[in-house]
């Protein structure tokens, strides 16, 4: 297919990552439904078990029962679709996240909000891609050359966000009021997202 994104072995017919919004928004109908029409459905892991009676006692076990459920149910409705989880690094218990989501059949881990070093080793022996989110190409420096030393591997793919994704980033101001000193006439970090799409194509090497 023209379109078709291949991230790892798996082949994605519209090349669309839907975004993962935590505290409920992206759990599994959303995230199968985009998965069956082609993208890929994305469950955020974000306090994902807060409907549950016993959350406030508990809240890890619930997320971590939640997400387990929510991505099984997500793939039945995806119908051999492409179903990813994202979860933060600074997520508190993010290992069991991480093996909670393998164990539960995720094809896509994603992995922000600081720097998924350990994610090889906690996916070690699935089949699931690895993406990292990066803002910058030191950033992706050391994730793929820390990943090749220690675990033999790169990542399947980037997400870089920018100055304009919001969200967990590490633009200080001085930064953002350079790239947008020009206003949006031009925007000054194409560069940077130029550079990161080389660097990784050259194996960390470039």
């Amino acid at each position: 297919m023209k379109n078709e994104l291949v991230i790892g072995k798996f082949h994605i017919p519209i090349p669309v990552f839907q975004g993962g919004m935590g505290v409920g928004v992206s759990l599994s109908r959303l995230a199968g439904a985009v998965a069956a029409a082609g993208g890929v459905g994305v469950i955020s892991a974000a306090q994902i078990g807060f409907r549950d009676p016993d959350y406030l006692k508990n809240p890890l076990k619930c997320n971590l029962k939640a997400l387990a459920e929510e991505i099984q149910k997500a793939k039945e409705i995806a119908k051999g679709g492409i179903v990813g989880v994202n979860i933060m690094v600074v997520t508190q218990g993010y290992d069991e996240y991480v093996k909670t989501a393998v164990e539960a059949g995720a094809d896509i881990l994603i992995s922000g909000a600081g720097l998924p070093m350990t994610l090889p080793k906690l996916a070690q022996g699935s089949n699931s891609a690895l993406i990292p989110i990066i803002s910058s190409k030191s950033a992706a420096s050391v994730i793929l050359k820390y990943w090749k030393k220690k675990y033999d591997r790169y990542p399947d793919a980037l997400i870089v966000e920018g100055p304009k994704a919001g969200g967990h980033l590490g633009f200080r101001k001085e930064q953002l009021e350079t790239i947008y000193a020009n206003g949006d006439k031009e925007d000054h970090f194409q560069g940077e997202i130029k550079e990161i799409i080389g660097f990784k194509r050259s194996g960390g090497t470039g």
